[in-house]
């Protein structure tokens, strides 16, 4: 026991160590959205759709038809009105069956939650029952060369009752089909901290796209760079408050990084059950290989990996449920997450042999989705740094 537990200054073991035995609802969710996954998604075409790089619409549009798509969304918004936690569920479910089809499910409506946070009555009653019902898609333009989120390149300046945007944007997920978009801009201020998000449509004048390529993982999801050649935007399109852009995007990460965390936790699950139906299969010496123990041992390491995991991310998902946010629970939900699925599926690989190296195996393509995942917004190193300055007292 520290000083701090004594004195009752600290954590209380309760608050450290929460149950987390599913409801009855939450297992139905979950149950629901894996069998979908085992019935829909199709291992021949999730390679087309792979070595296109070409999002899964037909699978996309029957998870909205069948509201796993928005599940988090008030019921008045086109939603079930249930919680991130379920949300969480859905998407671990998804990405255990497939991590391209399961990642591009959970990008389908990227930035969602800050029109639910902060949008007004008409973008929310506009743009949530739009995405939730399958009519369409969005997305976040966010990142610039390199990262840095305290100071954007992007600015938005003031023109009349309205804004113009100058900037470039990359990583934008989806950029080419997108209905709508959500673009962080430095606002036009004294205070480099002021940042606002802006709420734009695809066909707006002055937005242009190019594709930044061939991707390693995560290729159903088309990446672009986007320039903002002063695209004009009015009043009615500022997302939450003018110059306040920068805690909405803080919030808003917390919940990506839950959402990531969970994709994670499919992955490293998808690969383990892969992993382990491969060794009790393959045979060597006249028995499977599953019975040595090098195989035995790194398959108890796969499975601890996947199990803190999954903890880690439902303990994260929770505390956002419950309006109780706390930084160090999303860091570590996306750091541990994404370090689990890239070894666990590094070591599917190993127990695979030369058959994982082959595409059809299929574990090669959790693999490279696992790194893309790793890099996804911000890096486990980026993640590791953000942690220690908590740790330290510097944020």
């Amino acid at each position: 026991m520290t000083p701090e537990t004594a004195s009752g200054t600290g954590p209380r073991m309760e608050e450290l160590f929460m149950d987390f035995n599913l409801t009855k609802e939450q297992a139905d969710i979950q149950k629901a959205a894996k069998e979908f996954a085992a019935g829909e998604f199709d291992p021949d075409r999730i390679l087309e759709w792979d070595r296109d790089q070409e999002f899964p619409v037909s699978i996309w549009k029957k998870a909205c038809d069948l509201g796993f798509q928005g599940v988090h969304f008030p019921e008045t918004y086109g939603g079930q009105g249930l919680e991130l936690l379920e949300h969480a569920l859905i998407i671990e479910a998804f990405c255990r069956q497939d991590s391209g089809i399961g990642m591009a499910m959970a990008l389908s409506d990227f930035g969602a939650e800050m029109v639910l946070a902060h949008g007004t009555e008409e973008q929310k009653r506009r743009i949530l029952p739009f995405l939730a019902q399958g009519k369409g898609w969005m997305t976040l333009a966010l990142l610039e060369e390199g990262y840095d989120l305290s100071t954007f390149q992007t600015h938005s300046h003031k023109n009349g009752n309205g804004y113009r945007i100058h900037g470039k944007k990359s990583y934008v997920t989806l950029a080419g089909t997108a209905q709508y978009v959500v673009v962080a801009c430095q606002a036009e201020s004294i205070d480099p901290a002021e940042q606002s998000l802006f709420l734009v449509t695809r066909d707006a004048k002055g937005i242009e796209g190019e594709s930044m390529g061939d991707k390693l993982g995560i290729r159903m999801i088309p990446m672009q760079r986007v320039s903002f050649n002063g695209v004009v935007v009015t009043q009615k399109d500022l997302l939450g408050q003018e110059g306040k852009g920068s805690s909405h995007l803080k919030e808003f990460l917390n919940t990506v990084r839950v959402e990531a965390g969970a994709a994670g936790v499919g992955i490293a699950q998808g690969a383990f059950d892969r992993a382990l139906d491969y060794a009790k299969q393959r045979e060597q010496f006249g028995k499977a290989i599953v019975n040595f123990d090098p195989i035995k041992n790194k398959l108890a390491n796969m499975l601890a990996q996947v199990e803190m995991a999954r903890w880690i991310v439902y303990r994260a998902a929770s505390s956002l449920d419950q309006k109780k946010p706390e930084d160090r629970w999303t860091l570590l939900a996306k750091m541990i997450a994404s370090k689990a699925a890239l070894e666990v599926a590094s070591d599917a690989l190993q127990i695979h042999g030369g058959y994982g190296y082959m595409t059809e195996g299929q574990v090669e393509h959790f693999y490279r989705d696992a790194k893309a995942l790793d890099l996804f917004m911000e890096s486990g190193s980026i993640e590791k740094s953000l942690l220690a300055d908590q740790i330290a007292g510097r944020v």
